[in-house]
């Protein structure tokens, strides 16, 4: 081999080299300053692998059955807690109408449908929810276990699987009164029926827990980006 032939050689093997390192270079640092959707989220929790829902049949305000068949095709956002909650409860299912509402001002993923579950079946009748639900927002869908559900304790493998706590008093006060207690969270369940992510509230300075509406749409429009 030439002196000439073989320099050119060692030439175009060096070329190579720099550039398959400037590559990886750029590669490394586009991949550590484009954040993922984890990162920028500010109340939402991401779920690594969606969590499938265990078959269930919950009962609507229209007294219609509501199964696992009714996730699927449709992106849902639910809420939980009961009628006679004094404070949180109305001012989330604000939230939640506030939040379509702007979605669809915005035409960003307008194809979101709300649901409200409660954890007072017992007070919370269908016709309850049938008062109550719409006032808060016409595209509100109020939920409740079924009878059977109650008795099998289906109803509880749905609470558990989504993360629900709630506490209910035993004890009973003055005309059957009984306190419940519940968390907070908000809950994206995907096309698919699969809980995709869990929406926090932040707590002020006073223990109070409350959902930001910023918040809420920031990570909400980012998880559909993303999904």
């Amino acid at each position: 081999m030439s002196t000439s032939l073989r320099t050119k050689l060692t030439f175009s093997t060096g070329l190579i080299t720099v550039v398959l390192l400037a590559l990886i270079t750029v590669s490394f640092m586009y991949a550590n300053v484009i954040p993922s959707a984890h990162q920028l989220l500010r109340s939402a929790t991401l779920l690594e692998h969606p969590r499938t829902l265990t078959s269930f049949t919950l009962v609507d305000h229209h007294n219609q059955p509501f199964t696992q068949a009714d996730l699927q095709g449709k992106w849902h956002l639910l809420a939980y807690g009961f009628l006679n909650c004094a404070d949180i409860c109305p001012t989330t299912l604000m939230l939640l109408n506030r939040l379509q509402l702007r979605l669809q001002a915005e035409e960003q993923y307008q194809d979101i449908h709300l649901l409200f579950y409660t954890i007072d079946p017992g007070r919370d009748t269908v016709e309850r929810l049938a008062e109550y639900v719409p006032f808060f927002g016409a595209n509100i869908i109020g939920l409740k276990a079924a009878e059977a559900e109650l008795v099998n304790g289906a109803s509880k493998r749905f609470e558990h699987e989504l993360g629900i706590r709630v506490k209910i008093e035993t004890t009973r006060g003055e005309q059957g009164s009984y306190k419940v207690s519940h968390g907070v969270a908000l809950y994206l369940i995907d096309p698919q029926g699969r809980l995709h992510a869990v929406f926090k509230p932040s707590v002020d300075p006073f223990g109070i827990s409350h959902f930001n509406h910023e918040d809420l749409y920031h990570d909400y429009v980012l998880i559909r980006k993303f999904a």
